[in-house]
């Protein structure tokens, strides 16, 4: 009830001053009221995502609308600067904020590290950056007070350091291991097809992983027999980031099949430089056209996804990030 007196003060403040024909500023009080006005902050400024390839910054704007009706629109620009340098700017008019409430929006918006280091000279050089955003946030006023000042305004600055990537990423020294006759023993066993010669499943699972194309003996899919494999995940950082890789969980296909998946904490962190090794095990039931054709190429397409979870340099952020993995590229089978 008192809000809705404060609402008719100020309606009849409006009615006053427009009649007078003069303009004037949203005054602090009137009649005895404290006349109210929407307010914003930002409550969190952080990384949201990060990858080998972009960075994903998260404003929390909280804003109290005190006002008995609906705000419906408002809206948030953004320029922003890397290192002194304006990068881009972006706005966003999508703010709602319900009457006499109080909503927090959050904003995420998308940094590339390639066009960073299209507007920074010395990036290979750089640990970190600067990133310095300059928001304004425009609050719109009810209809009632258009006659005094349509909107409010609030102005942000935010710094946060980010880190400079620049990876390459390579597969290296992928193998898969050749079954044993016992291996291919305890297979049969567990098919059917208890009349296969094992001497011959060996051989033809043998000339299959030295990229021949074997008379076939039986369908690799109708046997379960459990292939080792193992391989390095190879990350060189050309820029002077110095990276803490924890572990990688992954998800590792060939000619876009699934051949693995599962988690690493086998890791080797150099300095510009870090292997992280897998071994794990495939079943021959993996072993389809498009894998077999890899096999038989001697190469083939790979996908890595996943995520590490990665320490940087405190003044990046003091508690580990979760970096994703979405990486392409040619595979060379041994």
């Amino acid at each position: 009830m008192k809000k809705l007196k404060i609402f008719f003060t100020i309606s009849f403040f409006i009615m006053f001053i427009s009649s007078a024909g003069n303009a004037f500023e949203l005054p602090d009080s009137f009649g005895g009221y404290n006349i109210p006005k929407p307010t914003a902050e930002i409550v969190n400024f952080d990384i949201y995502e990060i990858s080998l390839m972009d960075i994903t910054l998260l404003f929390d704007i909280a804003i109290t609308n005190p006002y008995p009706v609906k705000l419906k629109l408002s809206r948030v620009e953004s320029a922003f600067f890397v290192e002194n340098k304006q990068f881009f700017k972006t706005s966003s008019d999508k703010l709602k904020i319900r009457a006499n409430g109080k909503e927090t929006t959050r904003l995420l918006v998308n940094i590339k590290y390639a066009d960073m280091a299209g507007i920074v000279k010395d990036y290979k050089d750089k640990d970190s950056l600067e990133c310095v955003v300059d928001m304004v946030v425009v609050l719109p006023l009810p209809k009632k007070f258009s006659k005094i000042a349509k909107e409010v305004t609030f102005k942000f600055k935010l710094k946060k350091d980010v880190p400079a990537i620049k990876p390459e990423i390579n597969i290296a020294n992928f193998t898969v291991i050749k079954p044993s006759k016992g291996d291919v023993e305890a297979a049969i066993k567990k098919t059917a097809k208890k009349n296969l010669n094992a001497d011959a499943v060996t051989n033809m699972f043998g000339a299959i992983i030295d990229g021949k194309n074997p008379a076939k003996v039986i369908d690799p899919a109708d046997l379960d027999l459990k292939l080792k494999v193992n391989f390095d995940v190879v990350m060189k950082n050309k820029t002077k980031a110095a990276l803490l890789f924890n572990d990688l969980k992954y998800d590792f296909k060939v000619n876009s099949s699934r051949l693995v998946e599962g988690t690493t904490k086998d890791i080797q962190n150099k300095q510009g430089e870090y292997t992280l090794s897998i071994g794990n095990e495939f079943s021959s039931k993996a072993l389809g056209k498009a894998i077999l054709k890899a096999f038989n190429d001697g190469k083939g397409d790979y996908s890595l996804t996943g995520y590490s979870m990665v320490k940087f340099p405190d003044k990046i952020k003091k508690t580990p990030l979760k970096l994703n993995f979405d990486e392409k590229g040619m595979l060379s089978i041994k």
